[in-house]
């Protein structure tokens, strides 16, 4: 068997397979739980066997039936690196003949992305790390308190405009603005805005269950705004009895202190990479660079390890979630 495409009723138990190796599996078990509300139409769910199944890729059964948002997309998970090596290349996992976002998938994986990128003639484009960050503690973070004249809320559909007005200029998917109204309408935020109802502060919850997104004003940076959503926002999940936890981008600095201080711990079974994949009839450029140094991703992360286990901080700290890529810019994160 090349691979298998779950029925409902085996996703269903695939969902209670990744629910007991929580949090480590929170990427994915969200992300399937999500796919069985039926609020994200059009993607199927491989694996390499079943039921003692080692690896699973979610995609588009096809591009026209999934949100734009989540077109070319293929979201990875394994219980070990090397299974997922061999499956990503068997006949018909992953179409190398189009552009392809690879989500959610183990640093480790990047030399192999490489090789596969050069082998179709194709280029590849890497995001940093992500080390995963999981609240750990039994009681939730203390209620926020809110500065006089302004207000703590949830996130309206009408403010999806602004979001996307926030965020255009990173390098994320199509139809911004259609992703921001979706993950507002179904999911929890926290938000704080003034007396005229501008928005100064933001956060929400994606589709693999992490906070990300969290942004404030340029104005306002001086302030502990961003805390005040984050715990408000921790606090929701919390009651509704999630895994609260978010992506740090390696290289980024600031909030390790502030979550590590609220209960926040890292987990590096569930650390991911964001890596984009496009083949030769798009890379219209120069063949002759193909790929990207792997071997730089995998020393950045081992560094990155090292720092995290020594209990150092660093500077500014961004969180995210698929499938939006995270603008490199101080506090947005």
């Amino acid at each position: 068997m090349i691979y298998k495409v779950l029925k409902e009723e085996e996703v269903t138990c695939l969902k209670k397979d990744l629910k007991e190796q929580l949090p480590g599996t929170a990427k994915i078990y969200y992300l399937v739980r999500n796919l069985l509300k039926g609020l994200i139409p059009g993607l199927e769910v491989i694996v390499d066997k079943w039921p003692d199944w080692t690896c699973i890729v979610i995609r588009p059964r096809s591009q026209d039936e999934v949100p734009k948002y989540f077109r070319h997309s293929y979201i990875c998970h394994a219980k070990n690196v090397s299974p997922l090596k061999y499956f990503i290349q068997r006949p018909g996992i992953i179409d190398w003949s189009k552009p392809a976002t690879f989500t959610g998938v183990p640093p480790d994986l990047a030399p192999l992305l490489t090789d596969m990128s050069r082998k179709h003639l194709g280029k590849l484009s890497s995001k940093e790390v992500r080390l995963m960050y999981a609240w750990n503690k039994k009681e939730p973070p203390e209620q926020p308190v809110v500065p006089e004249g302004l207000h703590l809320g949830k996130l309206r559909p009408e403010h999806a405009a602004v979001l996307r007005q926030d965020w255009e200029d990173s390098r994320g998917r199509e139809d911004l603005e259609g992703y921001f109204t979706s993950v507002i309408e179904n999911f929890d935020s926290s938000c704080l805005s003034d007396d005229k109802g501008e928005l100064l502060a933001y956060t929400c919850m994606q589709y693999n269950g992490s906070i990300a997104m969290i942004y404030v004003r340029p104005e306002h940076r001086d302030k502990d705004y961003y805390k005040i959503i984050f715990n408000d926002l921790t606090r929701k999940l919390l009651m509704k009895g999630y895994i609260v936890y978010g992506f740090i981008p390696s290289h980024d600095t600031g909030l390790v202190t502030m979550l590590r201080g609220l209960g926040f711990e890292w987990v590096p079974t569930g650390d991911i990479l964001w890596v984009h994949y496009e083949p030769v009839k798009i890379n219209h450029g120069s063949m002759t660079n193909t790929g990207f140094e792997s071997h730089t991703v995998e020393q950045s992360y081992k560094q990155e390890c090292e720092t995290h286990k020594m209990g150092n901080t660093v500077k500014f700290i961004g969180i995210n979630a698929i499938p939006l890529a995270i603008q490199k810019s101080n506090w947005k994160l």
